[in-house]
């Protein structure tokens, strides 16, 4: 808060209005419910964030309760709803669940403009008044417009408890804190607005996706890597591999593969010294081939001109989940893994997350259907 400057709950229905927050009809609206109940709008505050109640009065934003007033399930539908028509139509939720499945792990279940999203959960089970706040941030944060749409969801008040958010642009946001208010958190994801034309669920439906929200670089450098799958892994075959070798995708070809990699490379210099060897690359198509005939799951690639982002410029194996679900393998790391531990059985192990989110997905799937 700036030091020395007291507000008043008139000054900040002006602030709202001044910033585009609030239009005239909503600040005069909140003005007159705040003065119907008492409070001087005149008053001057030291604490600026005494007067994010007039927020609610103008019909804007919503608050993170402490708890509900009934049980979890009802709390997620009214925040959530809350928190979507700040965006003035451009999101729209039409279904908000929680679903426990056959072992008793819940998930909280969203559509999104037509597009599911999915959130593990953690609730007390004799008390369930209080929503996971992790899972009911990440929910709020993927309810931002996205696109060219720059607000994010900001809290206004200093103590998270029962707090006041509200959708700003990055300028509103720092008007309001100039203004007096904390604006101690935001919340905003990466947001894939859009949907494939394939059928939901579908394994053309999970490429498609990707397609659609992946850069020119992404799509023309997974383009080249797949189109060349089949002649560079038998090319690596020819080349590398000894008369016997059981070329058959199996999790039993991935422990005589470690084997021939530990001959090859004696440790993590020997495999960083070879970068683009053709054995290496071949391992990597190999291990990720390798899951795409067990499993559910696609390769998938992320360009990027930062070169400390680590998920990126590296072809990787993503499972055909949804988001709550979704894991991601990087064979190239699971190479450097193998070599630099040196444990039999890494390999299809380091794959593992894939079947185990794949069959996360299907429980949830099955308790949803069942609960209808």
């Amino acid at each position: 808060m700036s030091e020395g400057i007291r507000r008043t709950c008139r000054e900040f229905a002006e602030t709202l209005v001044r910033l585009g927050i609030a239009t005239q009809e909503q600040a005069d609206a909140g003005l007159a419910e705040a003065g119907r109940f008492g409070f001087d709008v005149d008053e001057k505050f030291e604490d600026a964030d005494q007067l994010t109640f007039l927020v609610g009065e103008c019909g804007l934003g919503f608050t993170m309760p402490e708890k509900m007033s009934g049980g979890v399930d009802e709390g997620y539908e009214s925040l959530l709803r809350d928190a979507a028509a700040c965006s003035g139509g451009s999101v729209v939720v039409d279904d908000i669940e929680l679903v426990e499945d056959e072992d008793g792990e819940e998930y909280l279940h969203v559509r999104r403009n037509g597009r599911s999203l999915w959130y593990h959960t953690e609730h007390d089970k004799d008390f369930r008044r209080y929503m996971d706040w992790m899972a009911a941030s990440d929910a709020i944060g993927d309810l931002v417009p996205g696109g060219d749409d720059p607000r994010n969801f900001h809290q206004l008040d200093g103590d998270p408890l029962d707090a006041w958010w509200l959708l700003l642009t990055p300028e509103q946001a720092a008007g309001l804190k100039e203004f007096g208010l904390p604006m101690p958190d935001s919340l905003g994801n990466v947001v894939r607005n859009g949907l494939p034309t394939a059928e939901p669920g579908t394994p053309a439906w999970y490429l498609e996706d990707d397609r659609l929200h992946a850069s020119e670089e992404s799509r023309r450098f997974l383009d080249e890597w797949l189109a060349s799958m089949d002649t560079a892994l038998d090319r690596w075959r020819t080349a590398h591999l000894p008369d016997g070798f059981p070329f058959d995708f199996s999790l039993e070809s991935l422990a005589a593969l470690e084997r021939l990699v530990w001959d090859r490379f004696d440790g993590p210099d020997a495999l960083k010294a070879a970068a683009g060897d053709e054995f290496a690359e071949g391992a990597i198509r190999y291990i990720g081939e390798t899951a795409l005939r067990l499993w559910p799951c696609r390769w998938t690639y992320q360009h990027s001109d930062d070169e400390a982002d680590l998920f990126a410029n590296d072809p990787a194996i993503r499972s055909h989940t949804p988001s709550g679900f979704e894991t991601e393998v990087f064979p190239s790391v699971a190479l450097r893994l193998l070599v630099a531990d040196r444990e039999p059985g890494a390999l299809a192990e380091r794959l593992e997350d894939i079947p185990d989110s794949v069959d996360d997905y299907r429980r949830a799937l099955r308790a949803r259907t069942a609960g209808r």
